[in-house]
């Protein structure tokens, strides 16, 4: 129904592009003596009571319209005040209210007066007459409205858009969400935990406040979480102990009796590092528990066409299988993936799978590997701003200035030391693993210059040149930090945490304090909406990525940058010796340019 109006309203105003049960309700509570305060705080999803008089106000006005558009006089009921008035206070209430609260209201009229005259004495003719013309009216007023609910009313359905049920603020918030109809809103909020995360202003009480709208107007919200415990009876039943694709034990190169003990054994015998582990763990559970809540089999039984619908699977997670809660491994709310995965996360996860029936049959525990028998290949994705160039993840020069900028004249802890981050990651280019461990005593100065030692990738070791500019940032640094790079422990670590500059900081921390900086100045930045769209997607290995990326366009050797970064293969380094997109365009101007 068209709207009669559009106002400035607060998020959870009532709206008047339709007009659903819930906006009659509360229109009979005010007509049956309830206040309109009490009725709007009670039927509209408004957020703060001091809001309900205006909601109100906007509902009557609205109903009205609607009511003499439809060419009946009884609009002017609605609204109005129908209470008898007593001469003073802890004068006798009005007979029709006083009978409500007795709970008499089986007696007939006369019995009534009768009982109320007992009760307060008689009342005046003049008063009669007003107690019988305003019970008229309020019978009248909840005809309309009994009228109105059937005729008028509109049931709301999950395809209707949001502006049609939602003040327009909040429909505008939820479409960057990829939320546009009434339905979609409905399935968010069924995924259970947090789903209000990207809405401005919202919290747990207004996100309630809102399923409950919701809720009145597509019915019960059920939740679609993850079966858990589902999937634990399943990877019971499914424990690969007798899988089709199991190899003779007596040739076993393992012991283990089934899929949850060898993917153990693959991660304690192949993953270098914590975080490598961790990768692992989590790209074979999720494929075994995709294994047996969708195929009803055991990863030793999976063949090359379930390999294949796996790969369909991770492209359309399907919303059941995204976790909305931060709880403990298969609690009620865990889901096994936490979104939609990148094209570079797909890309890894099969990389992680393949490589894990690979060693399972090296190890004699499985007979063949299906995933060779499929193109586990996935391309690059047509629909994304770059091609996957290492240097798309780079800050560009006028990012990089207004990072910079952004520090410029403070002096606070927090700054000083994200200064020296900047400095010393654009001149150095750790990875972040490599950054926290680094300590003082790693800084050797040479008749060539200072070097870091480095126990990196692959528990490699290697020394990285580290460049004047660095130093003589992270003397600066020392200093602010009440230390003096010369004279300080060897153990002293090289980023130290705000309250003790002796103790390190985590990786959790590390991030957290980084991406927050970029927000703060990538925001107040002048940069243009696409630099400043794609720096504000930045983490910290971006740094790394930043000093691959100048250091290849300022023509340091290809095989110097790979031996700083520590990067087995020569190709990995190779990606930043494509120009950035800026160069490569300026380039081809000036070979073309007029004349």
């Amino acid at each position: 129904m068209a709207a009669v109006r559009l106002t400035k309203r607060s998020a959870f105003a009532v709206p008047l592009q339709k007009l659903g049960l819930h906006h009659i309700a509360c229109l009979r509570a005010v007509a049956e003596g309830v206040p309109a305060i009490k009725a709007a705080w009670q039927y509209l999803p408004i957020e703060h009571e001091r809001e309900a008089a205006k909601a109100h106000r906007d509902l009557l006005d609205h109903v009205r319209a609607l009511t003499r558009r439809l060419g009946d006089p009884r609009w002017r009921l609605l609204g109005l005040d129908l209470k008898d008035q007593t001469a003073a206070a802890g004068a006798a209430p009005p007979i029709y209210e006083w009978a409500d609260a007795e709970g008499l209201d089986e007696f007939s009229g006369e019995e009534l007066q009768a009982l109320y005259a007992e009760r307060f004495g008689a009342p005046g003719e003049c008063a009669l007459r007003r107690q019988k013309r305003n019970a008229r009216l309020r019978e009248r007023r909840l005809a309309l409205l009994r009228e109105l609910a059937t005729m008028a009313t509109e049931p709301a359905s999950r395809f209707d858009a949001l502006e049609g049920w939602l003040p327009l603020e909040l429909a505008q918030q939820l479409r960057p969400l990829g939320i546009l109809l009434l339905g979609e809103l409905r399935d968010r909020i069924a995924q259970g935990g947090r789903w209000w995360t990207g809405l401005k202003a919202f919290g747990p009480a207004r996100a309630e406040r809102l399923a409950n709208l919701v809720a009145v107007l597509l019915g019960p919200i059920e939740s679609t979480g993850w079966a858990v415990a589902l999937a634990g009876q399943n990877l019971q039943a499914l424990s690969g102990e007798h899988g089709i694709n199991r190899a003779a034990v007596a040739a076993a190169g393992i012991r283990a009796k089934d899929d949850r003990e060898a993917i153990h054994a693959w991660v304690a015998a192949r993953a270098g590092s914590t975080h490598t582990a961790t990768q692992y763990q989590r790209e074979a559970e999720r494929f075994v528990l995709w294994c047996a809540l969708e195929r009803r089999k055991a990863l030793s039984d999976a063949t090359a066409e379930d390999c294949r619908a796996y790969i369909d699977f991770l492209a359309s997670i399907p919303p059941q299988w995204i976790s909305r809660r931060r709880v403990e491994r298969m609690a009620p709310g865990w889901a096994p993936f936490k979104g939609q995965l990148t094209l570079a996360s797909r890309q890894l996860a099969l990389n992680i799978l393949g490589s894990l029936y690979a060693w399972l049959v090296q190890a004699q525990y499985l007979a063949g590997n299906p995933w060779i028998l499929v193109n586990r290949k996935l391309g690059d994705d047509e629909l994304a701003g770059d091609t996957g160039d290492a240097t798309s993840r780079a800050f560009t020069p006028a990012a990089w200035a207004a990072l910079v900028g952004h520090l410029a004249g403070s002096t606070s802890a927090s700054t000083d030391r994200l200064r020296w981050l900047c400095v010393f990651e654009q001149a150095v280019g750790l990875r972040a693993a490599e950054l926290l461990r680094a300590e003082r005593r790693h800084l050797v100065e040479r008749p060539s210059g200072w070097v870091i030692r480095v126990h990196g990738k692959g528990r490699r070791n290697r020394l990285v040149p580290v460049p004047k500019v660095a130093i003589d940032a992270t003397r600066v640094y020392f200093k602010a930090r009440g230390g003096d790079f010369d004279d300080d422990p060897g153990e002293t670590p090289l980023l130290a945490a705000l309250d003790d500059r002796s103790a390190p900081i985590s990786y959790q921390a590390l991030h957290q304090t980084f991406t927050r900086f970029v927000n703060r100045a990538i925001k107040a930045s002048r940069l243009s909406l696409d630099e400043r769209e794609q720096a504000l997607r930045s983490s910290m290995h971006w740094l790394r990525h930043t000093y691959a990326t100048r250091a290849a366009e300022r023509e340091v050797p290809p095989d110097i940058l790979q031996e700083n970064l520590g990067q087995a293969d020569p190709r990995t380094t190779a990606r930043y010796y494509r120009a950035q997109m800026e160069r490569r365009q300026a380039a081809m101007e000036k070979a073309f340019a007029e004349g």
